[in-house]
C-alpha cells in the first residue's frame, strides 16, 4: 500500500524540523506505510511505546 497523501500530512506533522520522528529514532523517509500508522497513533494517542522495528 503506498504512502497516501493524508498519511504524509499526519506523518509532517509529528516531526521536527530535521525530519526525524517524534516516537522513533528513524527519518521520515525511512518510515514505510505501516510505520507511518505506528508513530501517528503512537503521537496522537500520547502513547510511551518504541519504535515497531524492535
Amino acid at each position: 500500500m503506498p504512502v497516501t497523501e493524508l498519511h504524509t500530512t499526519e506523518l509532517a506533522n509529528h516531526s521536527d524540523t530535521a525530519g526525524t520522528c517524534a516516537v522513533c529514532p528513524h527519518p521520515w523517509h525511512e518510515h514505510d506505510p505501516l510505520g507511518v500508522r505506528y508513530c501517528t497513533a503512537t503521537t496522537t494517542s500520547a502513547l510511551s511505546r518504541g519504535c515497531i522495528c524492535r
